[in-house]
């Protein structure tokens, strides 16, 4: 089997109440985008169970204990297994320069980061998802502002015709980590709400969003 690197972007910290992901200087620019409140998904490198005898280990006693019977590690959060890849969902507290500043997590000082990515609810909690992936229209997906903001394939589906507009789930809505759903009902409501939010604003303003869309 043919193997491959996982480059450290950045080390863990043991700080006071909190730890830090010190980011590597080369990595930095990865983190715009990233704010305080968001949660991310952490990816650690556990260099510690980086040992061949560690990694041949394919069955453990959950959590430690011997009276807990024999599992695959696959089934576990155990931290010795094949690739000792750990994930973790934390809340960013501040961020100072390299600095990321997060709950603390059971991670030793020093600890490689192999990977940072922004938590997404409808992706990482499956339970609440109301659209499957194949459903949704990626290709015209938009970023606005802070919003992300997907539609759903526009196909005409004979059972449809028996789904109203207020079961139809036409839009989802991403702010952050957190996801909303929208109806088509919610869809025409929300489209009627803007229109008249816009109307309302100053012509000077109106005037030069129209110049800067000619």
């Amino acid at each position: 089997m043919e193997k491959f690197k996982i480059i450290p972007v950045g080390v863990v910290r043991k700080g006071d109440g909190e730890d830090i992901l010190e980011i590597f200087p080369k990595f930095r620019d990865a983190a715009d985008g990233l704010h305080e409140g968001d949660f991310i998904k952490l990816i650690l490198w556990f260099h510690k169970s980086d040992t061949l005898e560690k990694r041949r280990v394919l069955k453990v006693h959950p959590h430690g204990n011997p009276q807990n019977p024999l599992t695959g590690v696959f089934a576990t959060r155990s931290p010795v297994r094949p690739n000792p890849l750990a994930i973790y969902t934390v809340r960013i507290h501040r961020i100072e320069e390299s600095r990321i500043y997060i709950d603390p997590i059971d991670a030793d000082d020093g600890t490689p980061i192999a990977d940072i990515k922004i938590f997404v609810e409808r992706l990482d909690c499956p339970a609440r998802r109301e659209l499957e992936e194949w459903e949704l229209d990626i290709e015209n997906a938009r970023h606005i502002g802070k919003l992300n903001l997907i539609p759903r394939i526009s196909e005409h589906l004979d059972e449809l015709e028996e789904v109203s507009p207020e079961e139809f789930t036409a839009l989802i809505v991403g702010l952050g980590s957190k996801t909303t759903y929208l109806t088509a009902k919610d869809l025409a409501d929300l489209i009627k709400f803007l229109n008249e939010t816009y109307e309302r604003l100053p012509v000077e303003i109106k005037d030069k969003l129209k110049s800067q869309s000619s």
